[in-house]
């Protein structure tokens, strides 16, 4: 039967019931906003408490203001530095086992990221000019390794950010699973990891981070694994939905994590960086040397001139 010789009460009929249909699905969608509003509103609470826990301040010599730098979406550098406590039973001061400098810069839409080996040779004020540049925090705390980090490779040091190890593991276990690509057999506390792809998590996540032995390149080994957990790890927090696991990531943080980043800079970085996710690693390399029976890693100065132009190009700074 054709539309037109249908029934008036037939038509009408389907009318109405495309009709609930349609109020069906928009009350749906006002439910749905209603929800994801008071979820939203939720995280937002959550996360400024988080951050209100996780804010510590230290002063280091700064020619420029990260605030400023920040709120003008231009890039900035964070230095990354993760102890060896929290976990295995440590829990004492604690040493800088991973230093890391990231340069986010929302422009090229590109991260970089940079691995300085913790044995790096370095003149400490005050404690002569043979040390390891992670005993910079040993002797001054997280103030004078963002200053030796600042003379040392000569770029600005915006902000930092430091997490233990037991925070690596409760940052995973609220995550889930993450994929690697694992360019060594080996095995490491008990756990086997193949060469290829292989899955990280909760379980493994510190015996794949902190394997050095086993690895003819030692330490750079070390570095680069932790460099493809963290942004293995980052990415997927980019991912995350459901208040559930937003709450269990804020603790994970909350409880291992310090930074000088403030909420309202955390806020602008949500929203003016998240396209700066292309990752570009790179290796700060030096070769062992034992000084005084201590093992160091001198760094040749054109191979620190050369990360300094990276850092520095990716920071849109002058060389």
């Amino acid at each position: 039967m054709s539309e037109e010789k249908r029934p008036l009460n037939h038509r009408h009929h389907h009318q109405g019931k495309k009709k609930r249909v349609w109020r069906i699905v928009i009350a749906l969608l006002v439910l749905f906003f209603i929800v994801d509003g008071l979820i939203i509103a939720k995280v937002y609470n959550d996360a400024k408490n988080a951050v209100d826990t996780t804010y510590h301040k230290v002063k280091h010599n700064s020619e420029r203001s990260a605030t400023r730098t920040i709120s003008n979406s231009k890039p900035f550098s964070i230095l990354l530095l993760g102890t060896d406590t929290g976990d295995y039973g440590r829990t004492y001061t604690g040493r800088t086992d991973t230093m890391m400098v990231a340069v986010v810069n929302p422009n090229t839409k590109k991260t970089t990221l940079v691995s300085i080996p913790r044995d790096t040779e370095v003149a400490i004020p005050g404690h002569g000019f043979e040390n390891k540049i992670n005993s910079a925090y040993t002797y001054g705390g997280t103030s004078m390794a963002m200053n030796i980090m600042q003379s040392y490779l000569n770029v600005p040091i915006d902000h930092y950010i430091e997490m233990n190890m037991g925070g690596l593991v409760q940052l995973s276990s609220a995550l889930g699973p993450i994929k690697v690509n694992n360019d060594l057999d080996f095995t490491s506390r008990g756990y086997h990891f193949d060469k290829g792809t292989i899955t990280i998590n909760k379980n493994n996540i510190l015996a794949y981070t902190r394997m050095r032995y086993e690895d003819s390149r030692g330490d750079y080994g070390r570095q680069l694994r932790q460099r493809l957990v963290l942004e293995g790890l980052v990415k997927k927090i980019a991912t995350v939905q459901g208040i559930t696991k937003y709450q269990s990531i804020l603790s994970a943080l909350s409880s291992n994590m310090k930074t000088d980043i403030t909420f309202n800079e955390i806020k602008t970085i949500a929203t003016k960086y998240r396209s700066a996710d292309n990752v570009k690693q790179i290796q700060l390399q030096g070769y062992g040397k034992m000084i005084d029976g201590i093992s160091f890693q001198v760094v040749p100065q054109k191979n620190v001139d050369a990360v300094t132009k990276e850092l520095k190009t990716a920071l849109e700074l002058n060389n």
